[in-house]
C-alpha cells in the first residue's frame, strides 16, 4: 500500500467530510464556509468520476471477452466444417523446436 494511501479510502473520507459539515454549522468566516463547500464538491466530482471510469473499464472489459469468446467460436466452427482438426491451419514455414 502507498504511503498515503489512505487518502483514497471511504472509511477516511466519510468522516472528514462529516466532521467539515458539522464544523461548518459553527459561526465561521465566509472563506472558509467557500473552502469547505468547493472541497466537497470537487471531492464529489472526483467520486463520480472515478465510477464512471471504472463502470466504463467493466463494459470495455465484457465487450472484449465477448468479442474473443466470439472469434473462438468462429474458429472452432470453421475447423469443424474442414474436416481435418488434428492439423491446426498454419501459415508460413514450420519450425520444430
Amino acid at each position: 500500500m502507498h504511503r498515503f494511501g489512505f487518502l483514497f479510502s471511504v472509511r477516511f473520507w466519510v468522516p472528514v467530510w462529516l466532521g467539515l459539515l458539522f464544523a461548518g454549522l459553527l459561526p465561521l468566516p465566509p472563506a472558509a464556509e467557500l473552502v469547505i463547500t468547493i472541497g466537497v464538491l470537487s471531492h464529489s466530482g472526483w467520486y463520480v468520476r472515478g465510477r464512471l471510469r471504472r463502470a466504463a473499464q467493466r463494459r470495455a472489459q465484457a465487450r472484449a471477452e465477448k468479442a474473443e469468446e466470439e472469434e473462438h467460436r468462429r474458429l472452432r466452427r470453421r475447423r469443424a466444417l474442414q474436416g481435418d482438426t488434428s492439423v491446426p491451419p498454419v501459415r508460413g514455414e514450420l519450425t520444430w523446436h
